[in-house]
């Protein structure tokens, strides 16, 4: 902050900003490596950067709960690795798949009623299950309006028997499997059902918490095996539409 003005003028001059073209909007970053590599550094600027950027979003009256906010990184491998060797698996070189989802939280059947197509689907398109993990979170961290209409979070770790797929063929199959599922979830009415990322390559991490609680709600995220060559970050700043956790982005 103490040299604030000094670089505003250094933007100023480069062409880089303009207080004229300033105006409300939601709080949006990436942090990549310019050498191509995966590190923790990467991440933990990530999460820096996005609590940085906590003024762009409105903080509700009791103090915790935000519009939303969240991190998109890669998926490290050796971290999940680890929870496939949890489930009784033995990690064999295929891509790890890995599906960030919400599901109703205090709906057993229809939380069930969910897994059942995220599985259907995932077979019938010819991926491998390797099994759910309940991914650990603190909802201390929430707000009361937050963890009011807070999901349950799971995640789904899976390949593909396919191994002769390229990665874009591959994250292609897995969006259409994506695609399926939603509107298969749709169709059975499944409410309060979503899927913040199924990819081979990245996983999000969001909620409605303030954008500083971010690392302190998901857990994983203070892993030192949580590594990425890139960060994208992004605070929510809600105007038409009510915050909600699957609202938030990435």
């Amino acid at each position: 902050m103490k040299n604030y003005k000094k670089n505003q003028e250094l933007l100023e001059k480069n062409h880089v900003y303009s207080k004229e073209m300033e105006h409300d909007a939601c709080g949006v970053g990436l942090i990549a490596s310019t050498e191509g590599k995966k590190s923790r550094q990467i991440v933990e600027y990530g999460i820096e950067a996005l609590k940085a950027v906590w003024h762009r979003g409105a903080v509700d009256a009791d103090g915790k709960t935000g519009d939303g906010a969240g991190i998109h990184v890669e998926i490290p491998k050796d971290f999940f690795i680890e929870k496939i060797e949890v489930t009784g698996h033995k990690y064999d070189n295929a891509e790890i798949c890995v599906g960030m989802i919400f599901l109703p939280r205090n709906d057993y059947a229809s939380q069930e009623n969910c897994k059942t197509i995220v599985e259907s689907e995932l077979t019938k398109n010819n991926f491998n299950i390797y099994g759910w993990r309940q991914v650990p979170v603190n909802p201390k961290v929430l707000g009361e309006k937050a963890f009011q209409t807070m999901p349950e979070i799971i995640q789904v770790l899976f390949k593909s028997n396919n191994s002769d797929l390229l990665n874009k063929e591959l994250e292609r199959k897995i969006y259409e499997t994506r695609r399926k599922i939603e509107n298969s979830a749709f169709n059975a009415s499944l409410n309060n059902f979503y899927i913040c990322s199924m990819s081979s390559k990245s996983i999000i991490y969001k909620g409605m918490f303030l954008a500083e609680g971010i690392s302190d709600f998901y857990l994983d995220l203070k892993d030192e095996r949580f590594v990425s060559r890139y960060a994208i970050f992004h605070q929510r700043f809600s105007t038409n539409t009510a915050p909600s956790w699957n609202l938030a982005q990435p």
